[in-house]
């Protein structure tokens, strides 16, 4: 496989850190409907103006873009524990899981359909790829909402829906 780069501007990023202290690989949707890893990087790279950002961005195509290089702290996992974590479940990972320990893909266009065989098999590629590129000690994989609570994925916040696609995973 092939991955794109297109760098985000420095709104999504912080400083540089030392690739082996990654320990989660959180796994994130974009909330947009019919978007596309390069539209999402080109989003990234002149248009964001938020501390927000991630990694990776994959598509429904199997497209890979990079947005933000491994060896950089992403902000795409911090903020505050959501008040409802204690009746949804989630936040379980929060304090644990942090920007600086983590890498973060988002899935492109799953807002309302589940993610495509192509897509599964690029975040499973990918997964590996983080692994055997410098951030060997990334041995979990989670959701955004194992972290804060946020609904991220929203289709995979059901244990069940979480576990059928990290059985894809291979995870």
């Amino acid at each position: 496989m092939k991955i794109e780069t297109i760098k985000a501007s420095k709104h999504s990023y912080g400083s540089k850190r030392d690739k082996r202290t990654v320990q989660f690989i959180v796994i994130h949707y974009t909330g947009v409907k019919r978007d596309t890893a390069r539209g999402e990087g080109a989003y990234f790279k002149s248009g964001n103006t938020r501390s927000a950002g991630a990694h990776f961005f994959v598509d429904r195509n199997g497209n890979i873009v990079k947005s933000v290089p491994m060896n950089y702290t992403a902000w795409s996992v911090g903020g505050k524990k959501y008040t409802n974590c204690q009746q949804t479940g989630g936040g379980c990972y929060y304090g644990s899981c942090i920007n600086s320990n983590s890498v973060s893909i988002e899935m492109c266009d799953t807002v309302d359909r589940d993610p495509s065989d192509k897509q599964i098999k690029a975040i499973k590629w990918l997964v590996s790829y983080i692994r055997s590129h410098g951030c060997s000690n990334a041995h979990t994989v989670i959701r955004h909402f194992d972290v804060t609570g946020k609904p991220c994925p929203a289709r995979f916040i059901k244990n069940s829906a979480w576990a059928s696609l990290k059985k894809k995973l291979g995870e």
